[in-house]
């Protein structure tokens, strides 16, 4: 009598799945809706969850949704891999953000209040009086949250580009000279 050797049950195959995300969705947590087929024709719907911090490359496991187990086994777990789309205001780096401001020149000597934008809308940020180009100013707990801790936040660097006048009037011009005479240079 010869005894039927049945294939030992295996766990089935993890398999990653990309999830593209904005910024925006970064710092409230998103859901994704995702058809995936099992290879056989067949579709099936998972809804997953994306939380608040969520940076590029987060791998996001999702027990028994990959594909199906071997001889009985258990099936894979699939793994949601987030892309964070690129930004037209502000570039992230962990839970900092950065962007950069234009000001004035006269707002760079003098010193002023100029409106920034975060990802909540905007804020004032004070300019000091003597505020070189390309200075990074942080605006504290105004950037990405934390994965493991939403409420606390990274922070938002302004760096500051002094826009120069491209026209001066007559007036003007005479300003600057004598503030070239004032100064010695």
């Amino acid at each position: 009598v010869y005894k039927q050797h049945r294939p030992a049950p295996q766990k089935g195959r993890d398999v990653e799945h990309p999830a593209e995300i904005t910024l925006e969705e970064t710092f409230s947590g998103t859901t994704r809706i995702m058809q995936l087929g099992d290879g056989n024709g067949a579709t099936r719907t998972i809804e997953a969850k994306i939380p608040p911090g969520a940076q590029d490359g987060l791998r996001i496991r999702l027990a028994g949704q990959g594909g199906p187990g071997i001889a009985g086994g258990p099936p894979g777990d699939l793994y949601l891999v987030t892309q964070v789309k690129s930004h037209p205001i502000f570039e992230r780096k962990g839970d900092d953000l950065y962007t950069s401001i234009s000001v004035p020149l006269t707002t760079a000597v003098l010193g002023d209040e100029v409106d920034v934008s975060t990802i909540s809308g905007r804020v004032k940020l004070n300019i000091p009086a003597g505020t070189q180009n390309g200075k990074l100013i942080r605006l504290k707990g105004k950037g990405a949250p934390r994965l493991k801790c939403p409420e606390n936040k990274g922070d938002l660097y302004a760096e500051v580009k002094v826009v120069l006048p491209e026209r001066l009037s007559d007036r003007e011009r005479e300003i600057f000279q004598e503030l070239v005479t004032l100064r010695g240079a």
